[in-house]
């Protein structure tokens, strides 16, 4: 602890310490105090010397000279210190720390240099109080039920507005909302939400809360609220120069309620890739955005060698087509789809066969070509082997 200041209250350093020692065999403990210029010395004494020691300013490295280097385990949590020192015959951490530091780093590394610097008494950073853990909870009993999303905003925003207040002294934002209903009928009913990003608005939070009550209503009258926050540090953002910006998070996670309500959870999300070669295969995830804003590129790029890297524009649904073929190759391609032309077959690359997923269901087996028409356009083409027809996959950019 830090007892500068209280030297007016309690008098000079050896008064605080029996002071100390006082107070804790009045609540049955046995103690051993140090009272140091650094935290790190107090730390060291106070495991190595019974009853109380009581160190001026600048004599850390004599107080501390013959203490045992074993002790530098018990703050470190390292139990490598010990037997690297013992092979070097070192045995107390003043011989430890009159060791060069150049020496000590080119054996053991940055790691060695920080025990160095703990033999003797230096601190490596600066004391921060420990505060206890700070629940966000707020509730509230209804003198009579209500029924319906209206009045229960109203009671929403009456839990929220304190708890909002307490975060933002505090510079934390909401991660997780868990809301607990007591219902007429004795029964509780849960929700949770988890938010993309750390916020807390308000508003947001009540829309929030709102509409997912709105997919999920409660059974019965409400007679008591319970609202339970898990807070996490507040955001931090650094826009780039060359990054798009992006929407708002508490805009962004109202929108994805709004869409979750409308038409439901598992149709709203981000596509991910899966382990798999089937041309469109993609699972959903639930929309997480990233908070670091990234550059968009450009979908075809110039190379140093003057040529040009074209991308797909696949088609989300195949298009239905019909291939002439002559010699094993497509001549002309055709297809009722309007954006399509088709046309003659100016010059082909294929085949690729490609299949997979043979032992369930929904196989896939087909032969993929690209094709430059006579319309100007190149296209990939596929051949569905077992039932022979052709379809359009996709527009080369």
């Amino acid at each position: 602890m830090d007892i500068s200041g209280l030297g007016r209250l309690l008098g000079h350093p050896r008064a605080i310490g029996e002071e100390l020692r006082k107070s804790a065999i009045a609540r049955g403990l046995r103690v051993q105090v140090a009272v140091a210029p650094t935290q790190t010395a107090a730390m060291l004494l106070a495991l190595a010397r019974p009853g109380l020691t009581i160190v001026r300013s600048g004599d850390e490295a004599s107080a501390l000279a013959t203490v045992p280097v074993g002790v530098l385990e018990a703050i470190t949590g390292s139990t490598d210190i010990t037997p690297v020192l013992q092979v070097w015959g070192i045995r107390t951490l003043g011989e430890f720390g009159a060791l060069p530091s150049d020496e000590v780093s080119a054996r053991i590394g940055h790691q060695g240099i920080n025990w160095q610097r703990l033999a003797r008494g230096e601190d490596a950073s600066p004391l921060v109080p420990k505060l206890a853990e700070e629940r966000f909870e707020s509730s509230l009993d209804l003198e009579w039920p209500i029924e319906g999303l209206e009045p229960l905003s109203f009671v929403l925003t009456r839990l929220l507005e304190p708890l909002s207040a307490r975060l933002e002294r505090r510079d934390r934002g909401v991660i997780a909302i868990h809301l607990t209903l007591g219902l007429t009928t004795r029964n509780i009913f849960t929700r949770s939400i988890q938010l993309p990003s750390p916020m807390r608005d308000v508003r947001t939070l009540r829309t929030l809360m709102l509409l997912d009550l709105e997919a999920h209503p409660p059974p019965a009258g409400i007679d008591r609220v319970i609202v339970k926050i898990e807070a996490t540090p507040g955001r931090v953002w650094q826009h780039t120069l060359f990054a798009r910006a992006q929407p708002e998070p508490e805009q962004l996670s109202t929108l994805v309620a709004r869409l979750h309500a409308l038409m439901g959870q598992d149709r709203i999300g981000r596509p991910a890739l899966v382990d798999s070669h089937r041309p469109g295969s993609f699972e959903m995830l639930p929309f997480a955005p990233s908070p670091e804003a990234e550059s968009l590129r450009s979908s075809v790029s110039h190379q140093p060698d003057g040529q040009f890297v074209s991308a797909l524009r696949r088609c989300r649904r195949a298009v239905p087509a019909r291939v002439a073929m002559a010699a094993g190759r497509p001549v002309h391609v055709t297809t009722d789809r309007r954006g399509f032309a088709g046309g003659r077959v100016l010059a082909s690359a294929g085949p690729w066969p490609t299949s997979g997923s043979w032992w369930i269901t929904s196989p896939w087996d087909g032969d993929e070509w690209d094709v430059s028409l006579s319309d100007g356009a190149v296209y990939r083409i596929f051949r569905d082997r077992r039932a022979g027809s052709w379809f359009i996959d996709a527009i080369v950019d």
